[in-house]
């Protein structure tokens, strides 16, 4: 270790907010299309498997997971785009 460094314990990583700030914004922006373009199948596909009662549980159900699958897909593709973009700088850089 050297002088004036300390071990990270516990401490804020600015590059883990950014990430979830940049996830919650494309989950905002991108699950609703998602949810627009693939609802009418769920919903069909519920009702010939498990009844028309079922159609609205599936709904609310697939609500959640699209947002589900949309934050964390975005959440692990900047995490990723950051780590990426840091390395490049600095390999450029030093």
């Amino acid at each position: 270790m050297q002088h004036g460094q300390f071990p990270r314990q516990g401490g804020h990583d600015p590059k883990q907010g950014m990430t979830i700030v940049l996830a919650i914004m494309a989950a905002f922006f991108g699950g609703p299309a998602l949810y627009y373009h693939t609802v009418e199948f769920v919903v069909a596909f519920a009702q010939s498997r498990y009844g028309p009662d079922m159609a609205g549980p599936a709904v609310l159900g697939w609500a959640v997971i699209v947002a589900a699958f949309t934050f964390y897909a975005a959440r692990i593709t900047f995490d990723i785009a950051l780590v990426s973009a840091l390395l490049a700088l600095a390999t450029r850089f030093f």
